[in-house]
Parts: structure tokens; C-alpha cells; sequence
């Protein structure tokens, strides 16, 4: 991860803290389930957002402003992917404000979900699902394997 990465990904996961810590210390009126998150690849805005895309922060990030916007997606998912990673090692899902499951979605300008950022429930926790991309042309391939050392 390069160093501005690196920097980015510190600023974000500060942001979505603060966010965490204002959300935790209203608990008694507040239960959240979802959070969504925008980026806007022209301006570098940062968008964090509550249940009925309520604006609950919102931060510039430099390194993102004029960003090209075919990698930008993908750019502004692992970074967020990796701030919440450790967001989520820390505990910091674990107030009772944050009902199960509980998401953190990565969404358009029209609240259209782009991607799943986090998932959590009661012992499930999931970040991203490589280990179920091609699971199923990796089934196939082993069971052609397995099956052309049977006799035919």
C-alpha cells in the first residue's frame, strides 16, 4: 500500500470512528442496521450516510479529487474495505446502537448499492467474498479432475 493509501485509509477509518462514537453515544434513540457510504471521484467528497440517507459526515479527500473515474470505484472500495477491516478488529461495530445484521454499503448518487462494503451478524462477519468467487468453475474443474482417474 502506497503511503498516500495509507494516509487516505487512516482519514477514512477516523471518519467512519467519529461517525461510530456519535451514533454509540445517542444509543437510546438510535439504532442503526445500515450505513452507506459515497464517493465522488471529480470533487473528492466523502459522503457518509444513515438509515433514510440522513448526511452524517462529510470529508474532501484530496487524493481522490480529478481521480479517473474507471479505477475509482474499485480505488475508493479496498480503502474503505480496509478501514472498516480494522474498524471491525477493534470492536467499534460492537455498541448496541448497531442491530444485526448490520451492512455498510458502498452506494451512487441515487442510493443504488454499488457494493457491499461490510456485512455482520450475530457470527458472521464478512468484508469481501473471494474465497466464493469461481466456486463454481472450481467445482467443476476439480470434479472433472477427480472423476478421469475413475475407470470408464
Amino acid at each position: 500500500m502506497s503511503t498516500n493509501n495509507a494516509k487516505v485509509q487512516s482519514v477514512i477509518e477516523s471518519t467512519l470512528a467519529s461517525v461510530i462514537k456519535k451514533l454509540a453515544t445517542n444509543e437510546p434513540s438510535n439504532f442503526i442496521s445500515d450505513l452507506y457510504v459515497q464517493a465522488d471521484a471529480e470533487n473528492g467528497e466523502f459522503h457518509i450516510f444513515g438509515e433514510e440517507e440522513n448526511l452524517l459526515e462529510k470529508i474532501i479527500i484530496f487524493d481522490w479529487v480529478n481521480s479517473e473515474e474507471a479505477t475509482f470505484c474499485k480505488k475508493v472500495s479496498s480503502t474503505v474495505k480496509a478501514a472498516l477491516t480494522s474498524l471491525t478488529a477493534k470492536e467499534q461495530f460492537n455498541h448496541a446502537c448497531f442491530l444485526r445484521p448490520f451492512s455498510v454499503n458502498l452506494v451512487d448518487e441515487s442510493f443504488t448499492v454499488i457494493e457491499e462494503l461490510l456485512f455482520i451478524d450475530d457470527d458472521i462477519y464478512r468484508v469481501d467474498d473471494p474465497l466464493l468467487k469461481d466456486l463454481d468453475a472450481e467445482l467443476d474443474h476439480f470434479l472433472k479432475d477427480l472423476l478421469s482417474d475413475l475407470p470408464k
